[in-house]
């Protein structure tokens, strides 16, 4: 089948934030979601950025400024929130494994390129699924997070580490 020209490209950005942030952290880096989302979509048409961010049940904290909201902030993207659960041992987790995959499905049909900014192995047969449907799967991730098994079945694999001069936040 004939390629679109690449201009028409449809894109849709998914971003597991934890495992970005996260990693990004551990390396003491601070990314610009801006210029992630610049990078990503040159010459394609966004249809949707959607940042999956937990948040804390705390009510009279502020949203705009939690963690793993603020890197949002400002930028085109959709941020879906939950609670972080808090476990008996004082451990939180907000897992949005279910929210993101449903989103890339029910989306898929009207999407050519999937973004998938995750490392986690467990998007594997989400990726295989999409990419059955003619869909192309871009995943996105530091290295150290980055399952072989996502990366083995993705159309393409970016990563993180090797574009910090892309996505790192400008000094004003």
């Amino acid at each position: 089948r004939a390629q679109a020209p690449a201009t028409n490209l449809r894109v849709g950005i998914f971003v597991d934030v934890p495992n970005l942030v996260y990693a990004a952290e551990r390396r003491k880096l601070q990314i610009d979601f801006g210029r992630v989302l610049d990078f990503f979509t040159r010459d394609r048409e966004l249809v949707r950025a959607s940042a999956y961010a937990p948040i804390t049940d705390d009510p009279q904290a502020k949203l705009e400024n939690q963690r793993f909201v603020q890197h949002f902030v400002g930028h085109p993207y959709r941020i879906i929130t939950k609670p972080l659960k808090r476990f008996a041992d004082g451990s939180m987790k907000a897992n949005f494994d279910i929210e993101l995959a449903i989103d890339i499905l029910t989306m898929s049909d009207r999407l050519d390129v999937v973004v998938l900014m995750s490392g986690d192995g467990d998007f594997r047969r989400l990726v295989e699924l999409i990419a059955s449907r003619g869909v192309r799967v871009e995943v996105a991730a530091f290295s150290e997070t980055a399952s072989a098994e996502l990366k083995a079945v993705a159309d393409r694999y970016v990563d993180f580490g090797a574009h910090i001069e892309d996505f790192k936040i400008l000094k004003k």
